[in-house]
Parts: C-alpha cells; structure tokens; sequence
C-alpha cells in the first residue's frame, strides 16, 4: 500500500479595476497642477505689488479662498475612492468661478491673468475627450467673449483672439486627450492580453510538471509492478525447474514444501493482477457492487481471517446496526488497512480495529502503531502511483489505498486518515446504513473514481 506527497496549490491570479485607478490618478494630477498655479499666481501678485498694482482686499480674499479650495482638492481626492462625475463636473464649475472672480478682482478685461482659461481647458483635456474638451473649450470662450464684449474696453480683434485662442487650446488638447484614450485602451488591451498569456504560460508549466510527476510516478509504478510480478515468477519457475530436475530424487515432503511455496507465490501473483483489473474498473466506472444487508461482525471477523491478523488486532466493537453494502468489497478495504497497519507497526506491536455508528453510517477505524502521516501528505495518501519515501522501502505495489479509496467511495461513503490517539496513523472509513432487506443481492454499477 502506497503513501504520497501532496500535490501542489495552483496560485491564484489577482485582477485590478484599471479605469478606476486611472480616473482616481488624473483628478489628483489635475488637484496638484491646480494647487501649483495658485502658488504661481499668488507669486507673481505679490510680486508686482507697488510696481503695476496696489495691495487691494478683493484680490487678497478671492486668492486666500482659491488656495484653500486647492489645498480641500488635494486633500479630498487623497483617498482610494475614484471621485464622482458630479465632483469632478462641480470642480470644473468651481475651476470657471475662481478664474472669473480672480481676473474682476485683478484689472476685469485688461487683467494679465486671462490665460489661466487655458487651464480649465487643459483640466477637461485630462478628463475628457475630443469632444467634450473642444464643447467646453467652446463654451468657455463664449463665455469669455461675452464678458468682455459687455466690459467694452478692449478691442473687437483682441476678444476674437482670446477666444480663438481659447478654442484652438481646447481643440489640442482635444486632440491630446483623443490620442491618450487610443493609446490607454491600447494599453490595457496589451495589458489584458499579457496577464492572459502568463496566465496561460503559468497553467502550461504546471501542466507540464505534473505530466514529468505523472511520467515519474508511471515510471516508479511499472518498476514497482515489474519487481512484483519478477518475485514471485522467478520463486515459481524456481520450483517448478527444481521438480523437472530433482523431482524423482526428492523426498515427498520437500516437494509438498516446494509446492506449497509456488501456490503461496502465484496467489500473490493473483492478487497484484487482481488489484490491476480493480484500479481499471475503478477508473472506468464499471465497478460492479453486489450488495446486501451485512452485520459488521462478520466484515470484521472475515477481514481479520484473510488478512491474517487473527490474535493480532484488537477489536472495539460498540453498537453498529447491520450495513447494506458489497461484503467482499468492505472485507477487501479492512484487509488492505489492517495490512497496512500491520506493515508499519514493529513487529509485535498493538493493532486496533474500531466499529462504531454514527447518524446514519457505520465507522470502521484502524489504528497503528507506526510513525504515523505527516499532515501535509494526508490529503493525498489515497492516491495512486506515488508512495512516501518510507513507503518506498516496504513491499507492495501502492495500489492497496487507492483501491480502498475507490471502493468506500463507489458505496457512498468517505475514507480518511489522521493521527491515532496513542501515536501512529488511523484510517478510518464510513458505510451508509439502511434498514432495508431484499431476497437477493442487488447489483450496481459504481460511479468512476477520479
């Protein structure tokens, strides 16, 4: 019976709401550019006091409320929420507010300070696209125009230049703005499409690596086989070529030996064959249970018997209701674990076999003597092929619990393994009760183990 290593967790892959990032990182781009030109603005003010301009209150306060309003928008987009449309069209609105205010506080229509329309436009160009950059840009310099146009003091030429220029800005940064959204969804197209191949490369390697351990695992069952079939046919041909030569000269107790021996060995070889046809059948689904109505007495006294651990092990025999189940089925597992048990303990040491019953299913338990399963092979000790590097050491193809596994499983039932109260492993396995009797066996087809 074989015991194995624990097959490998698939990572997990992580995905990032991309367009929210890049929502979240424009407007904080567009809070700290703000921030940056009050600073400019508050610089150059300050600057040309006593030279083109006396320190006036008006534009004292429209700056301090303008600085704090920068400092509010830095603030509230610090967060990881991407802010909504509704922020994002009030801090466009806010944005036209103070510029206005900033320009009839700085001179009205002579102000110096006019181009700072330009950065509205360039905001709605970060945040926008062609058409919307170029319908605010339009509108902002209607605006414009019409509030100079009513002030009355600068000429005809230079209001159509201000708002021309104000349009031709926002048609660039349209422009800007068109090709910075083709190349982002280019981008995350690419991006999409490289997270898709590593993912892809990533399942193409483990694919790989668990074909080189399944190629492995092959490789160590067939030696395993090999050795199997090699033993006992070489102890048969062995007697077989000592009797064509020596046969007439021996005496008849030696040859009864010999022969008994060869019997012993082909029944080995019987059974490894037969553990072959059941992992086949196992696989393929064409499990074939004949059940009945079976008291677990008699599968634990039949168990015992074939496994050759009468006076060995130990029963606990508590209340268990008759089990409807495939007796050579469930006497064939408590033969293969009590044979493990025994493999795996010292010679002489204590085995137990455990019957109880749970709600509605009988619980069969053995517990060993051995060094017990570390916890991180436990989950694939049923399994075939592979076999832990103690395991490597005993006789035995490694089919013993893979069987076991299949056949619980085929009525219905679970089988595991933990640590035994006192040290050592214990395999312990459950078969659904039912009440039910029948005249004769029913026959079914179990379902394919994978």
């Amino acid at each position: 019976m074989g015991r194995v290593a624990a097959s490998p967790v698939r990572p997990r892959v992580l995905a990032v709401d991309a367009p929210r990032a890049s929502g979240l990182r424009i407007e904080r781009s567009v809070a700290l550019i703000r921030l940056a030109v009050v600073g400019i603005v508050a610089l150059i003010y300050f600057a040309s006091i006593g030279v083109r301009r006396d320190l006036d209150a008006l534009p004292i306060v429209v700056l301090g409320l303008a600085a704090v309003y920068a400092l509010w928008s830095v603030v509230i987009l610090g967060g990881r929420e991407r802010p909504s449309q509704q922020l994002v069209a009030a801090t466009l609105i806010a944005d036209v507010i103070f510029v206005t205010l900033w320009c009839r506080a700085t001179g009205g229509a002579t102000s110096e300070f006019w181009s700072l329309t330009l950065f509205i436009v360039l905001a709605a160009g970060l945040r926008y696209g062609f058409a919307r950059t170029v319908g605010v840009a339009v509108g902002l310099s209607l605006v414009y125009a019409g509030a100079l146009a009513v002030d009355g003091r600068l000429h005809a030429s230079t209001v159509v230049y201000r708002a021309g220029v104000i349009v031709l800005t926002g048609l660039a940064a349209g422009l800007l703005a068109s090709q910075r959204s083709t190349s982002r969804t280019d981008w995350r197209a690419a991006e999409t499409l490289a997270a898709e191949r590593n993912v892809e490369l990533t399942q193409e390697r483990q694919e790989v690596e668990r074909l080189r351990r399944v190629d492995r695992a092959r490789a160590e069952f067939v030696a395993v086989v090999a050795h199997e079939f090699r033993t006992p046919l070489a102890a048969i041909l062995g007697v077989l070529n000592t009797l064509r030569t020596h046969g007439m000269s021996l005496d008849h107790e030696i040859r009864e030996e010999l022969l008994e021996g060869a019997t012993n060995q082909a029944g080995r070889l019987a059974r490894l064959v037969d553990d072959l046809l059941t992992v086949s059948r196992i696989e393929d689904g064409a499990l074939a249970l004949n059940l009945e109505s079976v008291e677990p007495r008699r599968l634990v006294a039949d168990a015992a018997q074939a496994s050759g651990t009468v006076g060995i092990v130990n029963v606990e025999l508590h209340r268990a209701d008759a089990v409807w189940c495939d007796p050579d089925a469930v006497v064939r597992v408590l033969t293969n674990l009590l044979d493990n048990a025994r493999k795996y303990s010292p010679e002489g040491a204590r085995i137990v076999l455990s019957v109880s019953q749970d709600a509605g299913a009988v619980r069969f338990a053995v517990r060993d003597s051995g060094p017990g399963i570390q916890a991180a092979d436990r989950a694939s000790v049923f399994e075939r092929f592979h076999r832990l590097e103690e395991g490597s050491l005993k006789p035995g193809a490694g089919l013993g619990l893979y069987i076991s596994r299949g056949l619980v499983e085929a009525h219905g039932g679970t089988i595991a393994v933990g640590e035994a109260p006192g040290g050592g492993a214990e395999f312990s396995f459950t078969i659904p009760r039912r009440s039910v009797t029948v005249p004769e066996p029913e026959k079914i087809a179990a379902p394919a183990v994978r």
